[in-house]
């Protein structure tokens, strides 16, 4: 394929090691028509200055106990942190992955190329879905889903795509009480590989974040989680 071509393709970041497995997944990457960009670690910074990627694939079976370091290097870099983080994890391991060091998904290893190939779809749709939308508004509240953008007040909200996902769901369902196999589910997806105690994890950071606009988010006790609409602070 000419550097024109490859220029041309959908980028995906990989955090890892320049050697197998990491080389390996760099490789079905290129095989799907992607351009894999691989970041050895460790890295002092990152600086990406490419295009936006479609993913930033962390490789947790070779970081080791350097993952977390990794996956805060990259929610710190401005360009990357737009873009879904994902831990690739050995399979055995995935129940135990510290949710904490911020991803916003899991790929379980050993993959076939074809799960490898629907979850960057799945991403690459959901992206292309969210930027056709208009900017959504909670009272002092504003959530751009073309840009990505969170603001309060006109000040942004950092937060993780993940965060930014669970987010946007509850401004377009406005009032409605979710329980968190739904959130689980329309969020994260059906084939998410975890419990619901995640839903509770991002809900305390979303919050934590979008304090500064009043109480949105409110806990249904023994049900789940709306965000309210209507009354101060909630639009």
């Amino acid at each position: 394929m000419s550097e024109k071509l490859v220029d041309r393709l959908p980028v995906v970041v990989i955090i890892g090691v320049d050697r197998e497995p990491t080389t390996s997944l760099a490789s079905d990457l290129r095989r799907l028509e992607y351009r894999a960009e691989l970041i050895a670690w460790p890295s002092p910074s990152l600086h990406w200055r490419g295009p936006r990627p479609v993913a930033t694939l962390v490789d947790l079976r070779v970081l080791g106990v350097e993952a977390a370091h990794a996956c805060r290097a990259v929610r710190a870099d401005p360009a990357l942190r737009k873009a879904p983080l994902v831990a690739m994890v050995p399979e055995q391991e995935a129940a135990r992955l510290d949710l904490s060091i911020g991803v916003d998904d899991l790929l379980l290893s050993p993959y076939r190329l074809s799960d490898l190939a629907a979850r960057l779809r799945l991403l690459r749709w959901r992206a292309e879905k969210e930027a056709s939308a208009e900017i959504i508004r909670a009272g002092r509240l504003a959530l751009n889903p073309a840009t990505y953008e969170v603001l309060i007040d006109g000040a942004p909200v950092d937060l993780t795509l993940k965060e930014y996902q669970l987010l946007l769901f509850l401004l377009r369902n406005p009032n409605r009480v979710f329980d968190r196999a739904q959130l689980l589910d329309r969020v994260w997806g059906s084939d998410y590989y975890g419990g619901t105690r995640t839903v509770d994890v991002h809900i305390r950071r979303v919050r934590a974040k979008t304090e500064a606009a009043g109480e949105l988010i409110e806990t249904v006790r023994g049900v789940g989680y709306r965000l309210v609409v209507g009354r101060a602070g909630g639009g």
